[in-house]
């Protein structure tokens, strides 16, 4: 073997382990970190969801064939051009790397091809493939560089040395690949053979023999750029774990280690309420569940998510990108500080669970800070952008990567929630929480329970402790028993199911506020005492089926309440009323003055639980005509602003309702229909604010229903 040869092998070898030594070391590194967080494969979620095949189906959907990512189509496919190169690439990169480790067997290390092996045709074919989509993955990156640094794209980071960096050394796997190819397609190359076909690679080899390249200089050439391709493929292997670009390896562990919990479940606090045992909120990085810390590294950093988040798009101090990216950096940073303080109170002498809980109590690994935003300091979360969600979930709907924001939210509010510092729960929602944790009251208005069944004087109803023998429990809700306006909803539906004859029942004075304000607020205590309470009603009363008007009652009795033994069949009348028409059961008037009419999607109905066709159907049965489509609907669509206890809440800077009534008043629609009671509430009060109360009527559907009933 001569010494250039001998030469190869050796500067191979050793840049070929230095990168992999490298890398695997950096990405075991940091999933040691991840999973030194809270240990959720313990939690009643992984206990109970880790289904297999679930996780399969979710890696191959949103991994191999990048479902979340054609959200947004133009950048769904020019991603999936450059995704679709890394696989394209991945026989051309082996074929490098076998030569480069055993190709003292090879008469050309040069020239090593596993097709070519088997079958010379296929492996020409092969490679005109690679130059397709050598040109492919070219075009996404110019489209991505041009959405970043000339159009400037909202959600991006501008400058990016990280971004650039990436783009530089991709480009130059594919550049290389295509002019080391192009050389040897010059005539009179040692590496040229007549009768391939490559139109790319020949138009490539007459711009090389164009400027003098030829014979022995287009060996070298070719040579050369090879060496360039694959020092470059270590250099990304050094980078990537590294860097933000790591969600090539992060993202696709994030989808597969997903549980099949439904969307709108929050996780359930690991803490026994009867002794007070447990962590009460997250705010040191190390009680993080480690499925928040793997997001932060997931995380691409495209900002999708902040362009959807309400509270962003109206100025708020909340980015949910920031939240994730401020979890990884504080990871990275302090949970290595948390390890080595363990390791060493583990090794002394007198070691005790207690002795080593006490040294880690003092670490300063806070995550979580009280006050303003200061956009000028890193790293840092405030208890005002926790406070500005809305937990509407349009951040995670957009994440094309699986992350969690509302999630990670809720974990840091929980903290807040029981923490004892002053200012660390806004009044207003304070006030609210106290009234719903209020035995005599159990209602974010502060009425006394006593009120609760007032609004169905009357009507002539069936109370479940009159006679319990029903098919349905109507479970009315805070807003449908004590707010005025809500009231006439809940009214509106008894009328429907009394003229479809269903046999239905209220619990009245036994019914408890649901939990869900107090839930999203932090307040998981008592969200467990009413959750509990509700639930020993409901199960002495032998409850199977129940109808709501409210999609947060809807959403926690169905996804949550089973968390505490409460597992029952919940319809939203949406869906109710939508059966209910299609089996004759009722039926309506088509009414003209509704031939103009749009539809708000509920964040809990919609993203939640994938509820949009119902209601529209029932819009359109009634009015006739198709639902005037806001720019924002369906999956996107823009939340009322009354979520995740924000109903609760003083709203500073441009409102969330008012941003969202002006884009349905803009269809030209002189209706708003909405199935949500908070809903109606922000609606209603956009186009008070707009000064369209003349012109534009909001309604529920039952309402529209129940006023159009033959």
């Amino acid at each position: 073997m001569d010494f250039p040869r001998i030469l190869f092998h050796i500067l191979f070898i050793v840049f070929f382990i230095a990168a992999n030594v490298i890398f695997v070391k950096a990405v075991l590194y940091r999933l040691k970190l991840v999973f030194s967080g809270k240990d959720a494969r313990g939690t009643e979620d992984f206990k109970k969801h880790p289904n297999l095949s679930y996780r399969l189906k979710t890696f191959v959907t949103n991994v191999v064939l990048q479902k979340k990512l054609m959200k947004e189509p133009l950048r769904g496919i020019m991603h999936i051009f450059i995704f679709a190169g890394f696989l394209v690439y991945m026989l051309h990169t082996t074929n490098q790397i076998i030569a480069g480790i055993f190709g003292w067997g090879l008469d050309d290390p040069y020239q090593f091809s596993i097709l070519g092996f088997l079958n010379q045709s296929l492996d020409n074919f092969y490679e005109n493939i690679v130059q397709i989509f050598s040109f492919l993955v070219l075009t996404g990156l110019i489209y991505f560089a041009w959405r970043r640094w000339v159009k400037k794209a909202k959600g991006l980071d501008i400058p990016s040395t990280a971004s650039a960096i990436v783009i530089f050394m991709i480009s130059l796997l594919m550049i290389s690949t295509i002019l080391g190819a192009g050389a040897k397609f010059v005539p009179d190359n040692h590496y040229y053979e007549a009768g391939h076909i490559n139109p790319i690679s020949t138009i490539v080899a007459s711009i090389w023999s164009g400027i003098g390249v030829t014979g022995e200089s287009a060996d070298i050439a070719f040579k050369v750029l090879w060496w360039v391709h694959i020092l470059t493929v270590f250099s990304f292997m050094v980078y990537v774990p590294t860097s933000k670009h790591g969600h090539l390896i992060y993202a696709p562990i994030n989808f597969f280690l997903v549980t099949d919990t439904p969307k709108g479940a929050i996780s359930k606090m690991e803490v026994d309420f009867e002794t007070f045992e447990g962590t009460f909120g997250v705010n040191k990085i190390q009680d993080f569940p480690w499925p928040n810390l793997l997001d932060g590294l997931a995380c691409i950093e495209c900002g999708r998510c902040q362009v959807q988040c309400p509270a962003n798009r109206t100025g708020k101090a909340l980015n949910p990108k920031a939240i994730i990216v401020n979890l990884k950096h504080a990871m990275m940073e302090k949970m290595p500080v948390y390890l080595e303080a363990k390791a060493k109170a583990e090794k002394e002498p007198d070691a005790t669970p207690e002795t080593i809980d006490a040294a880690l109590a003092e670490l300063e690994t806070d995550v979580v800070l009280l006050g303003k935003h200061d956009p000028a300091v890193d790293n840092v979360i405030t208890s005002e952008e926790l406070w500005a969600c809305t937990t509407c979930y349009a951040c995670v709907e957009a994440c094309p990567v699986g992350n969690n924001q509302v999630s990670a939210i809720i974990e840091m509010r929980r903290y807040l929630s029981f923490s004892e510092l002053p200012g660390s729960i806004p009044k207003e929602l304070r006030l609210a929480l106290d009234n719903i944790g209020n035995d005599g009251r159990a209602n974010p208005w502060g009425i006394g329970y006593d009120k609760r069944a007032d609004w169905a004087q009357g009507l002539d109803i069936k109370l479940m402790a009159d006679d319990s023998n029903v098919d349905y429990l109507y479970w009315v809700g805070c807003a449908g028993a004590f707010d005025d306006r809500n009231v006439k909803v809940a009214q509106a539906f008894t009328k429907i199911l009394k003229k479809a004859n269903i046999n239905f029942g209220i619990l009245g004075t036994e019914e408890r506020c649901t939990g869900d304000s107090a839930r999203r607020g932090g307040n998981e205590y008592t969200y467990w005492s009413l959750a509990t309470y509700n639930i020993e009603i409901l199960n002495n009363y032998n409850v199977k089926k129940i109808i709501t008007t409210c999609p947060h009652c809807f959403n926690t009795l169905k996804n949550e309440y089973p968390q505490y033994g409460g597992n029952y069949e919940v319809i939203h009348h949406s869906e109710f009323i939508n059966y209910l028409l299609k089996e004759k059961k009722i039926d309506v008037a088509v009414a003209d003055e509704l031939k103009n009419i749009t539809y708000h999607d509920s964040c809990y109905l919609g993203r939640y639980n994938d509820n949009y066709d119902n209601p529209r159907d029932v819009v359109k049965a009634v009015s006739g005509s198709e639902v005037k489509e806001a720019s924002d609907n369906h999956s996107k669509s823009l939340c009322c602003g009354a979520g995740g206890a924000q109903m609760w809440m003083e709203e500073e800077g441009e409102r969330v309702n008012n941003k969202r009534t002006k884009q349905l008043v803009d269809t030209g629609a002189t209706t708003i229909a909405v199935g949500c009671p908070f809903c109606m509430t922000m609606m209603s009060d956009g186009v008070k604010n707009l000064e369209k109360t003349d012109t534009v009527k909001v309604k529920d559907l039952a309402e529209l229903v129940a006023d159009n009933l033959k």
